[in-house]
């Protein structure tokens, strides 16, 4: 399918969510187990003389295209394999299929955020330039192997959320401990919205108010560090209470409240199937939750280049 619609952002959700999160290949999650695969990668392999595309009439095999792809950028080229891996892999553990009524809900909801983003004359227009109708670019997407990974993905990661224990903070930050137990005080006496406003609407690297966080357990925020101690600390609190000033290792005093807290589940994929598919097609997730998604994959997970790619890699980078 080709890039339309002036959708590169959700194109690109597939491979961009984990741009520049280099990963390995990925560890089952809990109770699923990992089948054999049917057909070995090796089996699978595009025939080295397919032609794949032509240049000035010159045909182009895949083998070549292949080569010289790895050769330019090799480490860029793994990486993107490994993304593609962890999900695939992920895929397979938990037994993900989709029905042909998922897909055709999955591709109203990706026109349905087209024409958001685009505005209706806008997403009109570009229905025009490319010739179709509506419906045609409807089962056009329906059909294509890009919304089939972008369900996946969608229930791959609106799965995690069911099972893991899941924290929602406000986090204020100080250099100055004085200053954080200053804003403590004010805490008490006000109340955190309240003590808040005081602080500079924008973050300074001295002080100031991070975006409401939602993360979990295993893989609290790292920019700045919220650290185990601390998250420790967070799982004695009650919703809507304050931390008193916690010390991080990234010299830093935060003062935290806990907004929210929820359980994970004990559930495998199979019991909860159709609730995480008529999750995702409500309210698909969106491309942070992606892209949380993969970094926390890229932490459980580890990739080890060959000794002589690194040189080859090391030998093309510029002085």
């Amino acid at each position: 399918m080709k890039a339309s619609l002036a959708l590169e952002t959700a194109l690109g959700l597939w491979a961009a969510a984990g741009a520049g999160l280099g990963a390995g290949c990925s560890a089952a999650p809990p109770k699923e187990i990992l089948p054999e695969r049917s057909v070995s990668l090796a089996d699978r392999r595009a025939n080295p003389d397919e032609i794949v595309a032509f240049y000035n009439g010159e045909a182009l095999s895949w083998q070549v295209v292949a080569e010289k792809t790895l050769e330019l950028n090799l480490k860029e080229s793994v990486d993107q394999y490994v993304r593609w891996r962890i999900l695939e892999d992920r895929k397979a553990a938990l037994g993900i299929v989709h029905s042909p009524q998922e897909l055709h809900r999955r591709a109203e909801a990706y026109l349905d955020q087209a024409r958001r983003q685009l505005g209706s004359a806008g997403f009109q227009q570009q229905l025009d330039r490319e010739g179709v109708t509506e419906e045609a670019k409807l089962a056009q997407i329906e059909k294509s192997a890009f919304l089939s990974q972008l369900l996946s993905f969608d229930k791959i990661v609106r799965f995690s959320e069911i099972v893991e224990d899941r924290y929602e903070i406000d986090r204020a930050y100080f250099a100055d401990e004085a200053e954080a137990r200053a804003f403590r005080e004010r805490c008490a006496a006000k109340g955190f919205d309240d003590a808040a406003q005081e602080l500079l609407p924008e973050r300074k690297p001295s002080r100031g108010r991070l975006p409401r966080e939602s993360f979990t357990a295993s893989r609290p925020p790292q920019n700045p560090v919220l650290d185990p101690w601390i998250v420790e600390e967070l799982g004695r609190l009650s919703p809507g209470a304050v931390t008193d000033v916690e010390a991080s290792r990234s010299n830093l005093h935060y003062v935290i409240r806990l907004r929210g807290f929820r359980k994970g589940r004990d559930v495998v994929y199979s019991q909860v199937k159709d609730e995480v598919s008529e999750s995702v097609l409500k309210d698909p997730p969106a491309p942070q939750d992606y892209a949380r998604w993969m970094e926390r994959e890229r932490g459980r997970s580890k990739v080890e280049y060959a000794e002589g790619a690194s040189r080859r890699e090391r030998r093309q980078e510029p002085p």
